[in-house]
């Protein structure tokens, strides 16, 4: 009887150390993903200079709402976001580096990626500058 029930409790833990081994990985490639979006999303948001300003200030000065506009069509047009998750929900921020450069914050809030009941995880959060001398 003692071998049956170390034999039980061995296969519960090894069920269940395979199930965070899955689960952990997806999380990696959650991660992997909004790294690689919010890279992309700071060179599209710092490509949109102010013409106006940049000649006034002496200095590149980028036009947020633009470069919003333009990080967004890199969300849409690249179809990740439908992998992502059904329900899933990605926000955008993107704030001004002070005079050298972009930042963008992804914040991605879906289902619990964890399928283990003590693990809670349903937010993601990932961010890249794009920053430049003169």
């Amino acid at each position: 009887m003692k071998i049956l029930i170390v034999l039980l409790a061995l296969v519960i833990v090894f069920c269940g150390s395979a199930v965070f081994e899955g689960d952990i990985t997806r999380y990696i490639q959650l991660q992997k993903t909004l790294k690689t979006l919010a890279e992309d999303c700071a060179e599209a948001a710092a490509l949109c200079i102010d013409e106006t300003a940049s000649a006034e200030a002496g200095r590149p000065v980028i036009d947020l709402k633009r470069g919003k506009a333009a990080a967004e069509k890199i969300l849409e047009n690249t179809g990740v976001l439908d992998k992502l998750g059904a329900n899933a929900q990605v926000e955008l921020v993107i704030s001004s580096e002070g005079q050298s450069g972009v930042g963008v914050r992804l914040i991605w809030k879906g289902p619990d990626i964890f399928r283990l009941s003590f693990i809670r995880k349903n937010t993601a959060e990932r961010s890249a500058a794009y920053e430049w001398q003169y």
